[in-house]
């Protein structure tokens, strides 16, 4: 007898039903998705449309005035390949709204990357694949062009990168630190390593400089009391660990179907799932 598969709830997780059958009365949120064909809207608690459907996606929502939605369009794009073929893909473009379903940013970015514990702050990679840090406001943190890649925000630190050569390669020449909200080097770019801790509720970080591999705790970085949440990878990291988380990039066609853990992810395309189209 085959067995079932149970549906597996995550923030990302939606369930869908028909309107006629939905009370947006006791919707607690300011804005309420709906879909149209295959694009998506949004409408207030009394059903007024606030937001014409137009995105294919959104992630996030907005139970108070100081939320933010992602919101994505499709991008289509293409590369010529042998014997005169033309490969042509399509992903998302991330932008951001706000309760009333103003454009904050325009879908415009490859990747838009939330700030854990800051609603006003995220990391953002262009068309050219650049990465920066804006303010909602759309000034720049961390300008284009000063670093390979930047991650998300976390615990008010995220990693940084110089050096466009493939993680997993060996000897690869790249260099990982770390910065924090200002913007402001508080860790060295001088590691030739460094494992992804956001969305990981990790107290430390892993970093490798040669033949030497420690665990830094975050807090400390900043000049904080010791952290004291808990962390069972904190004092304990092992490879086996590496590759064995998901969930981050649920939704993504890399996860979801092709099976990459998050740290696959982070490092073999720089965080961003959609680069796995990009393989040929």
């Amino acid at each position: 007898m085959e067995k079932k598969e149970m549906l597996q709830v995550h923030k990302y997780t939606k369930i869908l039903v028909p309107a006629s059958s939905y009370n947006m009365q006791d919707d607690k949120r300011l804005l309420i998705p709906f879909t149209s064909g295959d694009e998506i809207g949004f409408v207030d608690k009394e059903g007024v449309i606030v937001v014409k459907p137009q995105f294919t996606m959104y992630y996030g929502d907005c139970y108070d005035e100081s939320d933010y939605i992602r919101v994505t369009v499709d991008y289509l794009y293409g590369f010529p390949r042998s014997g005169g073929r033309v490969a042509s893909y399509k992903r998302p473009m991330y932008g951001l709204i706000n309760f009333k379903g103003e454009t904050i940013f325009e879908p415009s970015f490859f990747s838009l990357i939330p700030a854990i514990g800051n609603k006003k702050l995220y990391t953002v990679q262009d068309k050219n694949l650049g990465y920066a840090v804006l303010n909602i406001d759309g000034t720049e943190v961390v300008p284009y062009g000063k670093y390979s890649y930047i991650d998300g925000f976390d615990k008010g630190l995220a990693r940084v990168k110089i050096g466009n050569v493939t993680n997993w390669q060996k000897n690869n020449g790249n260099k990982w630190g770390l910065i924090n909200e200002n913007g402001d080097e508080v860790l060295p770019i001088e590691y030739d390593d460094m494992w992804s801790f956001y969305g990981k509720n990790r107290a430390t970080v892993r970093v490798v400089k040669g033949d030497v591999a420690q665990n830094i705790v975050l807090s400390e970085i900043l000049g904080m009391v010791k952290d004291q949440e808990s962390d069972s990878l904190s004092n304990n990291y092992c490879i086996d660990d590496y590759g064995s988380s998901y969930g981050e990039y649920a939704g993504t066609y890399a996860q979801d179907v092709e099976g990459y853990s998050d740290d696959v992810i982070d490092d073999a395309f720089d965080g961003d799932p959609d680069a796995y189209w990009n393989i040929d």
